[in-house]
């Protein structure tokens, strides 16, 4: 009979930067840190406190006084009906769920993260979060605009940077393919 074909799974969580296939019969962490000098990814090693949150300080976005909060809300140039993922992280970076993160990424958060997993500061951080609009003609550096879910107002955001990302580098270098059978790469 021929021999059996080779199997390479995934064990182990990881990304396409840091994870190699490994033979069934392997231990789940054998692929993970290939041809690499290290051992774990930084996360469970950080220089905070145990238990801090990630970059050692919870960022709170909530605006808890009414006042302020109808004035930024007056203050608003467009209005913008979120999908249920931008909203997410909308719910995300008001929470400090995203900390560090005081805001969507710019550009430059943006390039690091999707070559390095890293902030600009260096802080690991393996997804880019950015609010992807498809138009934004109209639009400039210093504008507020209202984000609405489910036809509630739940954030005012200060654009402070318009870009267009390379989706394409984006989902190679995240998710280690642009094949849109990936349902992450589809959605981008």
């Amino acid at each position: 009979t021929p021999p059996a074909p080779i199997t390479y799974v995934f064990k182990s969580f990881g990304d396409t930067h840091t994870t190699v296939p490994v033979e069934p019969h392997e231990s789940e962490r054998a692929g993970r840190f290939v041809r690499q000098s290290k051992t774990e990814c930084g996360i469970h090693t950080r220089t905070t406190s145990a238990g801090a949150p990630h970059g050692g300080s919870l960022v709170d976005l909530m605006v808890k006084d009414a006042a302020q909060a109808k004035a930024l809300t007056a203050a608003t140039v467009k209005t913008i009906e979120l999908n249920e993922r931008q909203a997410c992280d909308v719910f995300c970076l008001v929470n400090g769920a995203f900390s560090p993160l005081s805001g969507f990424m710019d550009e430059t958060a943006y390039n690091a993260v999707v070559k390095d997993m890293r902030l600009p500061e260096k802080q690991l951080f393996g997804l880019p979060v950015t609010l992807d609009l498809p138009d934004v003609e109209g639009l400039k550096s210093g504008d507020k605009l209202l984000l609405r879910w489910a036809g509630e107002d739940v954030a005012v955001l200060e654009a402070s940077s318009i870009w267009k990302p390379n989706k394409v580098v984006e989902a190679k270098e995240v998710y280690g393919t642009s094949s849109l059978e990936h349902p992450t790469v589809y959605s981008l």
